[in-house]
């Protein structure tokens, strides 16, 4: 949770995403570090029993397992491959932003060392068009992907909505831009200027959604910071600013403090590169449970 809490929506508050899916920086590192230690041990006694189970006497090898990092970083790649194929299928930011959410909460509380990304992640697409109400047909999706099968796609969605405790609905920052975007219109705004922006908040929250900010922060308080950033350039982020402070009096310094903090951890972050997500993979080839392989002894 943030430090300063704005005022929130009742909608909101009264939502499974403020009520369970909200952490500090330093819970979701914690959540991690102790769903990647599990699975390690996990995989060693499940290779020992494998070993049992085909007879080998082999001594286990040197095996060098995954760290939390890499595991999130390893996420973040199929994310942003989320956000291509959404943009190939051509669907709306809203399924995007949905599918790369779910793949964040699933891998909160489960490890790539037993599920691989590369399968979790088009279940969670497929899965975000029937949430935002863009259904399409099995057959369709997998057509629009070629996609030589869609039996695991259909086989994960029990697996998947488990570790989304069954809650589908996502707040995220699309809905509350637009909004904000309506409502600068009503004040003393540059509208051209402002409209020059809204253009550019999309590609904002984009970024924002390849980081772990839509796990600390609220969707509204994500949206003025994408305006803000999409306003850099042209310098509509002083207008942001001054419409924070009109519109929400006496709390508009510590909203204006929360936005400094995701301005402050979105400069963390920098995109993973194929060669990086090669490496992590090759690697996680090395020490995948082998209880979650259909092919293994066990």
């Amino acid at each position: 949770m943030t430090d300063i809490e704005t005022k929130k929506p009742q909608i909101f508050e009264e939502s499974s995403q403020y009520q369970h899916w909200r952490f500090s920086p330093e819970q979701l590192w914690d959540i991690r570090n102790k769903s990647t230690n599990e699975a390690i041990s996990r995989v060693k006694k499940n290779v020992q029993e494998e070993q049992q189970e085909s007879e080998k006497n082999d001594t286990e090898p040197n095996t060098e397992y995954l760290s939390a990092k890499e595991e999130l970083t390893l996420c973040r790649f199929y994310e942003m491959q989320l956000q291509v194929m959404s943009k190939h299928c051509k669907f709306t930011d809203m399924v995007m932003a949905t599918a790369v959410i779910y793949m964040k909460r699933f891998f909160l509380y489960n490890t790539v060392m037993d599920y691989h990304p590369k399968d979790i992640f088009l279940t969670c697409l497929f899965l975000a068009t029937k949430s935002e109400s863009e259904r399409i047909s099995i057959d369709d999706f997998g057509k629009n992907l070629r996609l030589p099968s869609t039996k695991n796609v259909l086989n994960l969605e029990f697996t998947v909505s488990q570790g989304l405790k069954f809650q589908y609905y996502i707040h995220h920052p699309y809905r509350p831009a637009y909004g904000f975007f309506l409502d600068m219109q009503t004040g003393p705004t540059d509208v051209k200027l402002l409209k020059e922006t809204y253009k550019k908040v999309d590609k904002a929250i984009a970024e924002i959604l390849l980081s772990d900010l839509p796990l600390i922060f609220q969707p509204a308080q994500l949206a003025l910071a994408a305006f803000m950033l999409a306003g850099k350039d042209n310098g509509f982020d002083q207008q942001v600013k001054r419409y924070i402070t009109d519109r929400f009096g006496q709390d508009a310094p510590s909203l204006l403090s929360i936005i400094e903090r995701i301005f402050g951890l979105l400069k963390t972050v920098t995109p993973v590169t194929q060669e990086e997500a090669r490496k992590i993979d090759k690697k996680l080839k090395m020490c995948m449970n082998p209880a979650m392989n259909p092919e293994s002894a066990m």
